[in-house]
């Protein structure tokens, strides 16, 4: 019995002080005591001070690409387009260069200064696609136009099909007595038109100039659109449609056309005076400034273009913050070591 009793203790003994014991197994191995020990409060700090380098390729390609909108792409769509593929390569070069079995040391860095160089490119192409389609393609199609002085109500317009502003002679008047406002039931806005006329013009001729608005007109008799109220107004701007534009394969991507809708106003102003309006009538924003309503075609586009790249600047400099905080700073590593004193 004694003998077994003493079997049992030394088995046990073995047990404690050998290698099955699970934490004396562990005891003479070195591990990580990072997550033992306290941040020092300076990972965000290094975060920052990485995001400007890593920010200077993906601002660079789009403003570079942003600014082409402006100056470039309607000159030259070819150069438009080396510029865009040498962005999109140059930031595919980044990216492949960060592999370590291409430049035999592995760059993370540089996988994320590819990727978000490339991402650039794209948000910039998106942004000026559409501030060019809708802004600066009517303004670049009235600079092409020409202005045209002394212009009468009663000429026909075909003999100025290229003209983008018009001077009206003395005699020539804003007939707003005959103006008519046609409510869209699928917008619920007010498109409104007004006959151009002057003294030379019987009631049965044909009324070819119209000014247009939405919006600020009653139904019948009234018309507050543009400069209509200032009497000495005596110039215009044409309302270029997307067929004017673009070529019909680009229609789709222009601002919304409300020629339709201003074509019902007239109906309904022919039927509701017994007036004859010119089969393609010219529709034109009554404005005592035209030259300046023409650049505002510009500015808008501008003003638009630089407030959406002020949100995207600082949504990528919030996506780069991150992936430098997360992906790129190195943590420091204080690695310990934990030995088991035997008894």
């Amino acid at each position: 019995m004694a003998s077994l009793e003493k079997a049992r203790a030394h088995h046990a003994k073995q047990t404690v002080m050998g290698e099955r014991d699970r934490l004396l197994a562990f005891a003479n191995k070195r591990i990580d005591t990072q997550k033992y020990r306290p941040a020092d409060g300076k990972d965000r700090a290094r975060a920052v001070v990485w995001s400007l380098p890593l920010l200077l390729g993906p601002v660079f390609a789009f403003s570079a690409v942003v600014i082409a909108w402006f100056f470039l792409y309607h000159s030259s769509i070819v150069m438009f387009s080396a510029l865009v593929m040498t962005l999109l390569l140059v930031s595919v070069g980044l990216s492949l260069f960060s592999f370590k079995w291409i430049s035999g040391k592995e760059r993370p860095w540089l996988w994320w200064a590819g990727f978000f160089t490339g991402q650039a490119v794209f948000a910039a192409l998106v942004v000026g696609f559409f501030v060019y389609y809708h802004y600066l393609a009517y303004y670049w199609k009235y600079e092409e136009m020409r202005t045209y002085t002394n212009v009468a109500a009663a000429q026909d317009d075909e003999s100025f099909i290229d003209g983008s502003m018009f001077l009206w002679t003395e005699d020539t008047r804003l007939d707003t007595q005959r103006a008519v406002g046609y409510k869209s039931k699928w917008t619920g806005q007010t498109y409104c038109v007004a006959p151009l006329v002057d003294t030379t013009m019987s009631t049965e001729a044909p009324i070819y100039y119209w000014a247009i608005g939405e919006d600020c007109c009653d139904a019948r008799s009234d018309f507050q659109c543009g400069d209509a109220e200032d009497g000495s107004t005596r110039s215009a701007l044409v309302a270029l449609e997307p067929a004017d534009v673009v070529r019909p394969y680009m229609r789709w991507a222009v601002r919304g056309s409300a020629y339709d809708r201003y074509l019902k106003a007239v109906r309904l102003e022919e039927a509701t005076y017994m007036t004859k309006a010119a089969d393609n009538p010219t529709f034109v924003y009554w404005s005592k400034d035209p030259l300046a309503l023409k650049d505002s075609f510009y500015t808008d586009g501008v003003n638009l273009c630089v407030k959406v790249s002020l949100c995207y600047m600082l949504f990528l400099m919030v996506c780069v913050y991150v992936v430098c905080l997360l992906r790129l700073v190195p943590k420091q590593r204080i690695e310990g070591v934990i030995r088991a004193h035997h008894l």
